[in-house]
């Protein structure tokens, strides 16, 4: 029989499944799921009937059907895992035998394997593995006679020998590519964009998750120097910029760099984004695999980075030389509209024909006139840039990058907004740079002396941003607005802070083991090959010398004494057979009731037998030696006669 509780657990299991696995349904989907599973928990508890086959196969049906409709807006993988999901769902909809129920936990077990294809945070490791542990438990109740009950002792020796094996896999098993691809389900990318409007930066400092890890192998560069390049976005229509069609095509010519240039070394541990755009300092001149640099000295993934993902980069810490001439006139480029701009640009540049004095010139008109950095500035209309510069002037790092660079654009030099993020926060016990979304950022390259040099006009009207953090360059109000309220308890921003290193040290140690570590590790295993050999002999002929004295301190502990020897070796199928909480005395006292006629031989017996081991007196050990010697042929027909009844 199928009991309440294996159904209930069942249902929980399912519904913990479906919220893991949310991101690959619709809310359609999700709604409809989450009915199935209350009508069945319901069912369970008003002790009704499940659903009959044939409604369970209608139902099916439809559903299939409409994933189907559906599976071109959520991908191919996104499909088979909502298909997996009904499967389990419909069976416990319509279950009704034990046999269908072993099918399910089949199924089940594939399902929260599946889990770990769209997470890999250490928490929600967690989660699945309680998870998948409650699952075995209902597999071993399906299967376990009626009334069993788990044995923890049993089953806790079983992990730890099953422990060791699984770490030696997890470290020496070759890492097996995969057999097939599974295209990318479509999922909402994160973090900055192809596009870049007033509003889309301040949104985004808004949202305080991770979106990338920095570890460097020398020290850490200064905060002027954190601005972590990943968008260039050159083409603009009034309003937005967005990533020039031509720069997707541009043929990348081989990074250099002068010998007497600053350079860093570091590696990036990517949250998922569901893009290709990824991270790096400067001008990158060397990648690790699964990257490479693209045009504009941008770092770009082989594929979308679904899953975390890391990657090493070395870069020069100096300004990007110009590609091609083409290159320099796409970024000279305008729209249509904001005269006042245009009037003002070509004022300054009559004034300021150098390159680098027209930017000093912007720098101090930022600097010195009531402009103000906020996070939520007024909208602006159809000539934004000369709304921003000469009306409303309070806007974030976009509104300023865009301004700055029509104006560049607008007195003849190239000049393109880049987007990215800016600074982060170390932690030197753990030895990382965390970034999160809240420091995504904008600034400007323009093109003077053969190289895109930097300029970030947020400098000169927000100092505080670039030398400290976002958070003083902002009032208390706006503050209040990126912190979330459960935050702003002390005790639970150190809990979170612990658990972002610890969440940092299972990225490292265990999703970042790959083949290069793998191979890291089986060339550092064959360098030290004799001493791990002359280890593992001297570990295991300890272990032997150890059981070896375990074992002869047993055996003397339970070596019986001489007197006792003599009774056993004469009087075997007697004491053999006797009860192990019944003394020696007991069981012959016992011998003489049922056999008078050794009576008096067995009552001698058990006096000296006494006197030898109570009373420690070797003479009557002698003495019993000598009485069973005497009564060989008596204690020979005593043996006779207890073996035939």
């Amino acid at each position: 029989m199928l009991t309440s509780a294996n159904l209930l657990l069942w249902a929980v299991l399912q519904l913990a499944l479906l919220i893991l696995l949310q991101e690959a349904f619709a809310w359609w989907i999700i709604a409809i799921y989450a009915l199935l599973l209350l009508y069945s928990a319901t069912a369970v508890l008003q002790k009704r009937s499940a659903a009959s086959l044939k409604l369970a196969n209608i139902v099916a049906a439809l559903l299939t059907l409409a994933l189907l409709l559906n599976m071109r807006q959520a991908g191919v993988l996104h499909f088979m895992l909502q298909i997996l999901l009904l499967s389990a769902i419909l069976r416990l909809f319509a279950m009704r035998h034990r046999h269908e129920a072993r099918q399910l936990v089949w199924v089940q077990y594939f399902l929260i394997a599946s889990c770990f294809i769209l997470h890999q945070d250490m928490l929600l490791a967690l989660v699945i593995m309680l998870l998948f542990g409650a699952n075995c438990y209902s597999h071993y109740k399906l299967f376990a006679p009626a009334g069993a009950r788990l044995n923890f002792t049993l089953t806790g020796r079983a992990v730890l020998i099953i422990l060791p094996l699984w770490l030696g896999m997890f470290l020496l098993f070759p890492r097996l590519p995969p057999f097939w691809q599974i295209p990318n389900a479509k999922i909402a990318s994160t973090g900055l964009s192809d596009s870049l409007d007033p509003g889309s930066i301040e949104q985004l400092v808004q949202d305080d998750r991770l979106a990338f890890r920095a570890e460097f192998s020398g020290t850490l560069p200064e905060r002027q120097q954190l601005y972590w390049r990943s968008y260039l976005y050159e083409h603009f229509d009034g309003r937005t910029w967005q990533v020039h069609p031509q720069r997707r095509q541009q043929a990348v010519a081989p990074p250099t760099t002068a010998a007497d240039v600053a350079t860093a070394s570091y590696r990036i541990i990517a949250e998922a984004n569901q893009q290709r755009n990824l991270f790096a300092l400067g001008m990158p001149y060397s990648s690790s695999q699964g990257v490479k640099i693209g045009s504009g000295g941008l770092i770009v993934a082989d594929k979308v980075v679904s899953q975390r993902f890391s990657y090493s980069i070395e870069s020069a810490l100096a300004p990007l030389p110009l590609q091609s001439e083409r290159e320099r006139e796409m970024n000279l480029q305008l729209a249509a509209g904001n005269p006042k701009t245009s009037e003002f640009a070509a004022a300054l540049r009559q004034q300021h024909n150098d390159t680098e004095q027209f930017i000093a010139a912007l720098a101090a008109f930022f600097n010195q006139q009531d402009f103000y950095y906020s996070l939520t500035p007024p909208p602006l209309g159809r000539d934004s840039i000369d709304q921003f510069l000469f009306q409303t002037r309070s806007g974030f790092c976009g509104h300023y990058a865009s301004a700055t660079a029509v104006l560049l654009r607008h007195a003849g030099i190239p000049a393109r907004v880049v987007g990215g993020y800016l600074g982060g926060d170390w932690h030197p016990q753990q030895g990382y740079l965390a970034v999160r979304q809240r420091e995504a950022h904008a600034w400007v390259e323009y093109y003077s002396q053969g190289h895109w040099q930097h300029f970030d006009p947020t400098a000169a009207v927000a100092p505080e941003r670039i030398l400290q953090s976002l958070d003083m360059s902002l009032s208390d109000d706006e503050r209040d607005m990126l912190i979330p309220f459960w935050q702003r308890s002390s005790v639970l921003q150190l809990l979170s802070l612990q658990l972002m290193h610890l969440d940092y040290y299972w990225s490292v140690w265990v999703l970042g083991f790959d083949d290069r570590s793998q191979q890291d590790l089986w060339r550092t295993l064959r360098q030290h090959i004799r001493l791990i050999a002359y280890s593992a002999v001297a570990i295991v002929l300890l272990l032997l010398a150890g059981m070896g004295l375990w074992l002869l301190h047993r055996r003397r502990l339970s070596k019986p004494l001489p007197a006792k020897q003599l009774l056993l070796k004469a009087l075997k199928p007697a004491l053999k057979n006797k009860a192990p909480a019944q003394s020696v005395s007991a069981c012959l006292n016992e011998l003489a009731k049922r056999y008078p006629n050794h009576a008096a031989m067995l009552q001698q017996l058990v006096q000296y037998y006494e006197l030898a081991v109570y009373a420690g007196q070797p003479q009557a050990e002698h003495s019993l030696k000598r009485l069973l010697q005497q009564h060989k042929s008596s204690l020979a027909a005593l043996n006779r006669a207890i073996k035939n009844t």
